[in-house]
């Protein structure tokens, strides 16, 4: 009997097959079950028609046969499917995620989502989208009873503008966070700097909590590449991160044994970044790792493994677990923005490359996988993400058990600034001008400079009744 045309969609083509193959009227009783399940088969017919006419404007490919001449072919196609539609390529970054991804994560106003975490999750396997992120976060947290109106976020970023989109969205969840910011997120505040954001923590039921999340940065564009990102009216294509990109260099160009210099030793005029290099170059040597053998990916993992341990270190000497219960997050940001944000069709999105994760309570260490706490649906997604200050609705997109989510355009260029700025002076001199003061004399041009010497004429007194390190008045 010659086979139905392939001309329709292949929901149709199934049920008219089989229809025209089966031949019900030679087998009463299957004659009775195919009229009762024909109905709601022709129904499931239509709403898969509706769903691959979409797929198919959004695709250029077209749909095939197997081999063998069927439509539904179990097992006969190379790529071991059960249904296959036939002839396709297979591909690492595109077929693979499309595979995993459920039906309602395809969204027309952002096409190709899934592709783009699995590009950033080749070098960061652990990489959720931000949005994803900070809702298991949440989620976790609660079970353990720490929420946003009973504990504090300290926040530990790069210096970097482009880090705000996430401590945007730690702080819709936590509200103002304390910070620690450093140039490269290289830990600098010491323990002082550290219980000075730990006393501004709420005492609910006479427990302080503490949330601190630790996260150096680094940009994969929306094109794959790495350390690449797009800044508002800034021509061409910008670095993430900087500072770690100018260690990976020196590194590189001199070494590790002339950087690992003794703790407490920095360049006064540059102390950061002295002693983020320092702190990375003695990391690397500890791990025997050869910095020319490192791509910008491994300096920030081995940044990230740095900062944590810093993190740790100062957490064990400021916090009291008798009083607190805290939680620790720390990983990678990373920026997957569109690779020129003047490009409105490509959207930007911003993921973390999860860490450690887990909690302290009465002091017992319980380790977190977020991986194991289940994503929240588009429409929950929604609803959390219209809380922050990303107002307005964004693309999402599913794949293997992750969600993705678009950060809005207008809120990120607004976020970053100096995105409609335009030149509004002419060069002259303002009419103004002729009541500004030109000179002027410092009655302390001769005070010391950060790197000038000193030496003290005698030692500081010592008075033993003042505690430093407290941060309360005293009467």
């Amino acid at each position: 009997m010659p086979r139905t045309s392939f001309s329709r969609s292949v929901a149709s083509q199934l049920v008219s097959a089989l229809e025209a193959n089966w031949a019900p009227a030679s087998e009463p009783v299957a004659a009775q079950l195919w009229n009762a399940a024909r109905p709601r088969m022709l129904s499931t017919a239509a709403r898969a028609e509706g769903l691959l006419a979409r797929s198919a404007a959004a695709s250029a490919a077209t749909l095939k046969p197997c081999s063998c001449g069927k439509v539904a072919c179990a097992g006969q196609c190379s790529c071991g499917r059960a249904f296959c539609p036939g002839s396709h390529s297979h591909s690492l970054t595109t077929s693979a995620a499309a595979a995993n991804q459920p039906a309602w994560a395809i969204d027309e106003r952002a096409p190709g989502l899934a592709q783009r975490l699995a590009e950033v999750t080749k070098s960061f396997p652990s990489a959720l989208s931000v949005d994803d992120f900070m809702a298991r976060v949440e989620v976790a947290l609660a079970g353990y009873g720490f929420t946003g109106d009973n504990s504090i976020a300290m926040t530990n970023l790069c210096r970097d503008e482009s880090v705000l989109i996430l401590e945007d969205k730690i702080e819709s969840a936590f509200g103002s966070c304390f910070s620690t910011h450093g140039l490269g997120g290289v830990l600098t505040c010491g323990v002082i700097g550290m219980k000075a954001g730990l006393s501004h923590s709420p005492v609910v039921g006479g427990k302080e909590r503490y949330v601190f999340f630790s996260f150096p940065h680094i940009a994969i564009d929306s094109n794959g590449k790495v350390g690449a990102v797009s800044r508002p009216n800034r021509p061409g294509a910008s670095a993430a991160c900087g500072a770690l990109i100018a260690c990976m260099g020196d590194l590189k160009r001199d070494g590790l044994e002339v950087n690992c210099k003794q703790p407490g030793v920095h360049d006064p005029l540059e102390p950061e970044y002295s002693i983020l290099k320092q702190r990375i170059a003695r990391r690397l040597a500890y791990e025997k790792i050869n910095p020319l053998d490192c791509s910008l990916v491994d300096m920030t993992k081995a940044a990230e493994r740095v900062i944590s341990s810093d993190l740790e270190y100062l957490i064990s000497k400021a916090v009291d677990t008798k009083k607190a219960d805290y939680a620790v997050f720390t990983g990678v940001q990373i920026h997957n923005w569109a690779a020129d944000l003047n490009n409105t069709t490509v959207p930007s999105l911003e993921f973390v490359g999860v860490g450690k994760s887990y909690v302290v309570v009465n002091g017992e260490k319980v380790h977190l996988d977020l991986e194991k706490v289940p994503a929240l649906s588009p429409r929950q997604m929604q609803i959390l993400a219209s809380a922050s200050p990303a107002e307005g609705k964004a693309a999402t997109a599913a794949s293997t058990g992750k969600l993705v989510q678009e950060i809005p355009r207008e809120y990120l260029m607004r976020r970053l600034g100096g995105a409609m700025s335009r030149s509004h002076t002419d060069g002259a001199a303002p009419a103004w001008g002729s009541y500004v003061e030109k000179s002027y004399t410092d009655p302390h041009s001769g005070a010391p400079q950060m790197d000038h010497p000193f030496e003290a004429a005698a030692a500081p007194k010592e008075d033993a009744g003042v505690v430093t390190t407290s941060f309360f008045w005293r009467k």
